[in-house]
């Protein structure tokens, strides 16, 4: 009887705890990629977040430039891929369809995520 009443106090409690509300992992941040743009262009997240690229309306790529990370995706129409990052810092992308680096500098659909 004792340990009944024992485990029924530790599961009350367990459950009391758990509807306090600890935060839910956070959504990644959406960036859609349309009419030859990152929309938003520069995103700001915090370290662990995550951002989700979108190609909204024909093929775009997500490839990394700048140095710091090593990215490359391709996305049809409607298609999307998400990223977390771990490190403070300013990761820079662009589309290769769309946009191009010459000397470090970027031109055309170009984007960045700075991780704080």
């Amino acid at each position: 009887m004792k340990h009944t009443k024992r485990f029924a106090t530790a599961l009350a409690l367990t459950i009391a705890i758990g509807s306090i509300g600890v935060p839910a992992a956070s959504a990644a941040t959406l960036v859609r990629g349309s009419s030859m743009r990152w929309r938003p262009g520069t995103v700001t997240i915090a370290r662990g977040g995550a951002i989700r690229w979108k190609a909204v309306d024909t093929r775009h790529t997500v490839t990394a430039y700048g140095g710091g990370w090593s990215f490359s995706r391709s996305l049809a129409a409607g298609a999307s891929t998400t990223r977390t990052f771990n490190r403070a810092g300013t990761y820079r992308y662009y589309c290769t369809i769309h946009g191009s680096v010459a000397g470090g500098t970027c031109s055309g659909m170009c984007g960045k995520v700075v991780v704080g």
